[in-house]
């Protein structure tokens, strides 16, 4: 009977964790990353490397592209790092065990770029309220039909307790009343994966990236599905681990950011799921840093309100030791005030023993996660959206530029 062949060790990863910091692997000393976001939330969803200039918006307008004079620009403003999107939409667009062919091909050409150039990549499963089903981005149409096959092409409406607050009723999002609970409007393009950016409904609420949509029943359903045990969460498993198997010969590609921004409240189950994916991942990459986040990546959640024993709220004494105990897990957050945000994401790393990344800031958070030797990620390089297609502007543009905030003068090494 024929035998597999073994499979080769995954290459080491350039950064990994010990403790509470990150290590360069070639120095064996503690490294601090700091960089922009390349996010493009539509097709083709990863830029092309190809390009005689860096990708400058305001100069040229929609960027294509992000290449070695990128790199060099991210360099010269003392950057080390990048938070790139590797959109589920995008990669897995079908239901089947492999990711899409086109979208491998960027994917390697963007990390053959990083790993010449000791570019630290942070793989970001980027969604903005939850799906394209949505009138967002990010977990694939066919996702959300296994989720709620009921709710698809109809008019999104918030269910109790979500539609008590107007920050959490969908029905107060901008733009909702173009189409309010005209069905047949809804019904447009449904069940297409464009429907986010083909259904009038949606490109009137197509802005500010409201987070009301986060809040829909669509959206908490399709999140439910994703975290509780069984297939959703298995489909989301696998999609991860689809993603550390192309990118194991990579050691750039240093960490996993598992979710943008997670609307949900059931906080117990979010914690099991990034459990779940950690396994896989490092089943694939043993030293590959994976993320956990907390609900919508918020960076200001206590630290001790994670062993309260509380329906949602807290997470079982199993996860609490595995967090403490791991060796691959950082938390990633998001903005906050300031000082405030720091004094917290430190307590939550003393707390855990692991290191934090702002994986998403502005020039006055990255220049205060400086200061506290935190990582830190600019959002964003610069504009990967257009209203032909390419980024399509879903739930928001681009407000920042590829020389936006002072350089980071990190240690580099």
């Amino acid at each position: 009977m024929a035998t597999m062949a073994p499979v080769p060790a995954a290459q080491l990863r350039n950064v990994y964790i010990k403790d509470r910091l990150f290590v360069h692997r070639k120095t064996g000393l503690p490294i601090v990353m700091s960089g922009p976001n390349v996010v493009v939330k539509g097709s083709p969803w990863i830029p092309s490397v190809s390009g005689n200039g860096i990708c400058d918006d305001h100069r040229y307008g929609t960027c294509y592209t992000f290449n070695q004079h990128d790199v060099d620009h991210l360099k010269s403003r003392g950057w080390n790092a990048i938070r790139l999107g590797v959109i589920w939409a995008g990669a897995q667009p079908r239901d089947e065990p492999v990711l899409d062919p086109a979208f491998l091909q960027r994917l390697h050409a963007i990390l053959n770029l990083t790993d010449r150039n000791d570019i630290h990549v942070i793989l970001d499963n980027h969604g903005d309220q939850i799906a394209s089903a949505n009138c967002g981005n990010g977990a694939p149409m066919w996702f959300s039909q296994k989720a709620a096959p009921f709710l698809i092409g109809k008019p999104l409406e918030s269910s109790f307790p979500f539609d008590i607050l107007d920050i959490t009723n969908v029905q107060k999002t901008p733009g909702y009343w173009h189409c309010g609970n005209n069905k047949e409007k809804w019904a447009q393009h449904a069940g297409d994966p464009d429907y986010n950016v083909k259904n009038e409904c949606c490109r009137a609420m197509n802005g500010p990236n409201p987070g009301n949509l986060g809040y829909s029943s669509l959206a908490q359903a399709t999140m439910t599905h994703m975290l509780k045990p069984g297939s959703g969460r298995d489909d989301f498993v696998r999609y991860w681990r689809l993603i550390a198997e192309a990118v194991r010969d990579h050691p750039s590609a240093i960490a996993a950011e598992l979710m943008n921004e997670p609307p949900t409240i059931e906080r117990q189950l979010m914690f099991d799921t990034w459990r779940a994916c950690q396994e896989a991942i490092n089943q694939v990459i043993p030293d590959m840093s994976v993320s956990i986040m907390d609900v919508e990546e918020n960076g200001v959640v206590p630290a001790w309100v994670g062993v309260l024993p509380l329906p949602l709220i807290g997470i079982n004494k199993a996860t609490d030791a595995w967090i403490k105990n791991s060796t691959t897990l950082m938390y990633t957050w998001h903005y906050g005030s300031i000082p405030e945000v720091i004094i917290e994401v430190e307590s939550v790393s003393l707390a855990w023993n692991l290191p934090t990344m702002g994986t998403e800031l502005g020039c006055e958070h990255m220049a205060a996660a400086k200061k506290a030797f935190i990582s830190h990620l600019y959002w964003h390089y610069s504009s990967y959206c257009d209203n032909r297609g390419f980024g399509k502007c879903i739930l928001g543009s681009s407000d920042g530029g590829s020389s936006k905030c002072s350089p980071g003068n990190v240690l580099l090494v």
